[in-house]
Parts: structure tokens; C-alpha cells; sequence
């Protein structure tokens, strides 16, 4: 089976093969092995190389948000020929993935942001997640505080692609 993702700026093209537990993929033409092992419909233990990881999965839409160590990587199907322009990659609106409590705000309307800078922390499901811009650009908004508790798919700050 071809896949054809995006998760922010990147377009992935991931082959897969099963095989029992263990699917063989290659993604962008690099091969590894993965063991899986569900746990319940939303939460997978996967080996990688000899490195177990508990991985959390949601869906929002069409994405697929995957929560690996605290990291959260949203994942939309795309077709192979996508035009891939910042705008049509990078949402504005920076959105909880889950319920949650803000621990931290990193940013303020104004602040300038490189692709990956954090903007924010949040504790959800007893796990500090790290929300960060999906492209360069410019904090328009913050609509939350520390110590506020948001809803999943709340807009917690907005951004301005320039």
C-alpha cells in the first residue's frame, strides 16, 4: 500500500507491507521495520529499532494527530501532485489537539517565528505537549493564558504567513 501524507511543511510518501505484527515501510525511500501492538482503538505500542514507543492517536477531520512522547504530528492525506504552498500547508490557527490545561505561552502578538519555534505548552491526558508554528511567519494572536483549560480543537494562538 502507497501512502501520500502531510505532516506541516513535509509531504511523506510511505510504502507499506504487513506482515503479521511487523510492517516493513519505506518512507521517502528510507526502509525500516516496525512491530505493533494495539493496546485499544486509540493507542498503539510501536518498536522501532529496539525502542518501544506508546503512541496516542485522533482523528480531526481528515487529519489523523498522533501524540509520540509528548509531540503531537497532525497528518492529512494528500494526492502525490499537491501544489505545496506555504498556505495551503501551514494552518493559521494553532488548535488544541486535546483537552487540556496551558502551562506555558511562549509567544505574544508580534513575536516573529521560524517553522518548529514552540509557541506554547499543554498538559493534556498527563502529558506536556509542545505546540510550535507550522511555518515562518508572524503571532497575530494569543487567546490563552497559563493556567487556562482548553477544549480539543480550541484556536489557541494565530498566525500571519508573510
Amino acid at each position: 500500500m502507497r501512502l501520500h501524507l502531510r505532516e506541516k511543511q513535509r509531504h511523506l510518501t510511505i510504502e507499506v507491507q504487513r506482515d503479521g505484527d511487523h510492517y516493513h515501510l519505506t518512507v521517502d525511500g528510507t526502509p525500516c521495520t516496525v512491530e505493533a501492538a494495539y493496546v485499544d482503538a486509540s493507542t498503539i505500542v510501536l518498536t522501532v529499532g529496539g525502542l518501544r514507543y506508546r503512541i496516542a492517536i485522533a482523528s480531526r477531520g481528515r487529519e489523523r494527530l498522533v501524540s509520540v512522547e509528548g509531540e503531537v504530528y497532525a497528518f492529512a492525506p494528500e494526492t502525490p501532485d499537491a501544489a505545496h504552498h506555504v498556505e495551503s500547508v501551514a494552518a493559521p490557527e494553532i488548535v488544541a489537539p486535546m483537552p487540556g490545561k496551558i502551562l506555558q505561552v511562549l509567544v505574544q502578538a508580534g513575536d516573529c517565528v521560524a517553522d518548529g519555534d514552540p509557541l506554547l505548552l499543554l498538559e493534556a491526558m498527563k502529558m506536556e505537549t509542545r505546540l510550535v508554528a507550522e511555518a515562518a511567519g508572524t503571532v497575530d494572536e494569543v487567546r490563552v493564558a497559563p493556567g487556562d483549560m482548553v477544549n480539543g480543537g480550541q484556536v489557541l494562538v494565530v498566525l500571519r504567513y508573510d
